[in-house]
């Protein structure tokens, strides 16, 4: 089970890590904006945003996902160089990063008003059973 787990918890990863390098490579490599603005505003409404505007909403979407990337990365090596070699305290350290992870997207975008439940439950039941079953293999003889 603790095998089973950690491939799961890394496939949460890996879908994450390809939504934020998607985002951060369209929005570097100049071809529009942050999908997020546009996920808020109309062309029309983007048009009238100051280029220094626009720069700063990029600039916020390049660290955020940036971060996101970095995060997805570690808890990977955590799940493989930890949890899966049976160090209980990668379970706990991944419990408390996946939970503030999920915690800070909803945040997010329940203040913009583009908070979809169904993604976020699904992420979270993912989660939750990669966790558990890694919790449960931990507790099985080695």
């Amino acid at each position: 089970m603790l095998k089973s787990g950690c491939i799961i918890l890394t496939i949460w990863s890996l879908l994450n890590l390809a939504a934020s390098g998607a985002i951060l490579s369209e929005t570097l490599l100049g071809r529009g904006h942050t999908p997020a603005v546009y996920s808020l505003l109309n062309e029309d409404e983007v048009s009238e945003l100051s280029p220094k505007t626009l720069a700063t909403i990029d600039s916020i979407a390049v660290y955020a996902n940036g971060l996101n990337i970095a995060f997805c990365l570690v808890s990977t090596v955590v799940v493989w160089a930890g949890l899966y070699r049976r160090r209980i305290w990668c379970l706990w350290g991944l419990v408390g990063g996946y939970a503030a992870a999920l915690a800070a997207g909803v945040g997010g975008d329940y203040m913009v008003g583009t908070l979809m439940w169904e993604v976020t439950g699904i992420s979270g039941c993912i989660l939750a059973v990669g966790l558990g079953l890694a919790a449960v293999g931990l507790g099985e003889p080695a």
